[in-house]
């Protein structure tokens, strides 16, 4: 029986394990056949993706097809990789699923690209943060158009409201000087912001830049009617604009 355990202890001890051949070329191969088809597939999605951006950029509503010009691009892929003589007789699973992967997330990426600035502006302008100051040559006080908890809604509020209100600050008075101002910006080229429906006989005027992306217009107290009515519309280059349009005036008292 010991002679036994020896023998069997001396098999154990006289095997030795032999690494399986590495073939170098093939592996070289391999890995530069995978880096040509990731750049191919890159690459056809990057001009799908170009199309895709001209076809939402020409309308909007095509936005689907759009879409479509993606999801067509998956199911034309292994046609593709055969007129770029890519040989995909070798491909598993995983290989398409990672080339399908890389194509659809490039095409993403490239379409959303050109679909923002600076390559295309899809957004409106912001009116915000309009505040009207008023000054009487003794005092200037604000009123801001803000959301207002208590009513669950946007109203004119004056911002000293221990002394005033919104609707007793302004005169029809030459002394009273009036004057409008709102926080503009865009995500592109700022083109126009004009105010209009001035109380009165005031035309649609262009606001003056008061820097910061404010923009502001002044009037008089005894330009105005019973109460200071306005509108503020603002456009960018691509042709998008907003109109600002508060919910109610602001009363203006007799001289």
């Amino acid at each position: 029986m010991a002679k036994k355990r020896k023998k069997d202890k001396a098999e154990v001890e006289e095997y030795e394990f032999t690494p399986p051949e590495f073939d170098e070329k093939e592996f070289l191969k391999k890995e530069l056949t995978d880096i040509k088809v990731g750049i191919i597939t890159v690459v056809f999605a990057i001009a799908l993706g170009v199309v895709a951006a001209a076809v939402t950029l020409a309308n909007d509503d095509l936005v689907i097809i759009a879409f479509f010009v993606g999801i067509a691009g998956i199911a034309t892929l292994k046609q593709f990789y055969a007129i770029v003589k890519v040989d995909t007789t070798e491909f598993k699973k995983k290989n398409w699923a990672g080339n399908i992967a890389s194509y659809f997330f490039t095409f993403l990426a490239i379409w959303v690209l050109l679909m923002n600035v600076p390559f295309a502006d899809h957004s409106s302008p912001k009116v915000e943060d309009v505040i009207v100051w008023v000054n009487d040559g003794a005092k200037i006080v604000g009123i801001e158009y803000r959301y207002v908890e208590t009513s669950g809604n946007y109203d004119w509020v004056s911002l000293d409201p221990t002394n005033y209100t919104a609707d007793n600050l302004i005169h029809a008075s030459a002394s009273y000087s009036v004057n409008i101002t709102a926080k503009v910006t865009d995500n592109g080229n700022l083109a126009t912001v004009v105010i209009s429906g001035v109380s009165g006989s005031i035309p649609p005027t262009d606001m003056s830049s008061e820097g910061a992306h404010r923009f502001g217009f002044t009037v008089t107290g005894s330009e105005l009617g019973s109460a200071l009515t306005f509108y503020i519309a603002a456009s960018d280059s691509e042709g998008n604009s907003v109109v600002f349009h508060p919910n109610r005036s602001i009363t203006v008292l007799s001289p």
